[in-house]
């Protein structure tokens, strides 16, 4: 299995084998703990917001279930989490407690992998949101933690649709929620990565330009995250607008101060539209290995086995390689269609 190597390992001195590479990334401080809610992926991180409040921090049956529930859901293993959150036990449990909204979060996020009625379930979740803010109006404290429930499934809901390719449904919640805060950057950034889905250049600039307006707004109170973000947002403008020399020049730079997966799958794209094969297939690697749980995407997949054709030494070796590691960190809902047979 020594067809996936890393770039850096070749120019040291010989092919680094794929189970080489995998311990390497164990030590920089990958792991298979599925303890650490923490540890939950980008695209499940709004169930994260439901936790935190009063309620959800019981230690009775429901409140230790819940934070099992969320534990195999943040690693991941989203059969286990429903096995419990849906469980006769939990069933039981309910009718004796009240259900915190952290577990009615994880149900909704287990059902939104499911199909159409997980829309429905986060619907349901967004509409209790509202009719708790208007029910309790005159607790200003409580309505804002109901406000930002709210905004933690709408931005759950856009993300669902983002990655169903429906941009412009995920456009109609990105705008809500630009509507209800209006001074958050990400909202109009994340609204700029829908236009491009759409091919919507303009569309995107607009929203772009208003997030680091927004950023700078911020001053001192702008965290790094937030910074990085107005590049990163420069950089993708940059690539779906075909100027690819200033693409890789922003991503290259962003590298230096972040290392995160959609960073480096970035920067690779770039560096294949600059003729910089070996850079690209570096950079997915490098993804691939760090990622955790969740965040490996079938499109750096599907980059990775086009790279491999061109330049691995023999590409079926490299595919397969790369594919057993893949499938250890796929969720249920992965598409593994991406990976090569």
């Amino acid at each position: 299995m020594d067809g996936w190597t890393t770039r850096d390992a070749r120019g040291v001195g010989g092919e680094e084998t794929f189970r080489d590479a995998v311990a390497r990334s164990r030590d920089r401080g990958g792991d298979d703990d599925a303890s650490g809610l923490g540890r939950m992926a980008t695209r499940r991180a709004w169930v994260m917001d439901s936790f935190g409040g009063g309620d959800d921090d019981d230690d009775g049956a429901i409140g230790r279930a819940t934070r099992r529930a969320g534990a195999m859901l943040a690693s991941g293993r989203t059969s286990d989490a429903r096995e419990i959150l849906f469980s006769s036990a939990f069933e039981d449990a309910c009718g004796r407690e009240a259900l915190p909204f952290a577990a009615l979060a994880l149900r909704a996020e287990c059902a939104a992998e499911g199909g159409v009625a997980g829309e429905d379930a986060l619907g349901a979740l967004y509409a209790l949101c509202i009719d708790m803010v208007r029910e309790r109006a005159n607790d200003e404290v409580v309505v804002e933690e109901w406000r930002r429930r709210s905004r933690a499934v709408a931005l759950a809901m856009a993300s669902r649709m983002m990655r169903k390719g429906d941009a412009r449904a995920a456009l109609a919640w990105l705008d809500a929620l630009a509507r209800s805060a209006p001074s958050e950057p990400s909202y109009r950034s994340a609204a700029g990565r829908a236009h491009l889905m759409m091919g919507d250049l303009e569309g995107a600039r607009l929203c772009f330009e208003s997030a680091e307006t927004l950023t700078l707004a911020l001053g001192s109170a702008a965290s790094e995250a937030q910074k990085l973000d107005v590049s990163r947002d420069r950089g993708e403008y940059l690539l779906a607008g075909a100027r690819f020399r200033e693409a890789k020049d922003t991503f290259d730079a962003l590298l230096a101060k972040s290392q995160d997966a959609t960073t480096m799958v970035n920067a690779a794209v770039a560096a294949v539209y600059n003729g910089d094969l070996d850079t690209s297939r570096a950079l997915l690697e490098r993804s691939l290995l760090e990622a955790k749980p969740g965040d490996v995407t079938p499109s750096a997949v599907k980059n990775l086995n086009s790279i491999y054709e061109l330049t691995a030494r023999v590409p079926s070796e490299a595919k397969h390689a790369m594919g057993v590691w893949v499938k250890s960190l796929a969720t249920n809902d992965f598409d593994a269609s991406c990976l090569a047979h």
